[in-house]
């Protein structure tokens, strides 16, 4: 964490919670991305309702992992920069 006392503290949750729902906000257009990769079709001119129950579970699945992969990108991110040593107190945020 950086900073010291109770005021790093505070900016280090407040940061952590600016990034769940950045993250929670990328998640959805990337899952739209990941429905559409699939390319799902039906048989029919619209879906009946299993297609529909399966096309919602997906869709919660790429918001899911894309969520996590948000989180990831951003952790990686940020010990490249702790290694090449950019991370000395700054307190900026990615």
């Amino acid at each position: 964490m950086r900073g010291s006392g109770p005021n790093g503290m505070k900016k280090a949750i407040l940061r952590e919670i600016l990034w769940f729902f950045v993250a929670l906000l990328l998640s959805v257009p990337l899952a739209f991305v990941f429905i559409g990769m699939l390319e799902l079709t039906s048989g029919g001119p619209e879906l009946n309702d299993v297609e529909k129950v399966f096309t919602l579970q997906l869709f919660l699945i790429g918001a899911a992992v894309s969520f996590v992969c948000v989180y990831v990108v951003r952790l990686v991110y940020l010990a490249i920069r702790h290694l090449v040593g950019g991370g000395g107190g700054s307190g900026k945020s990615p």
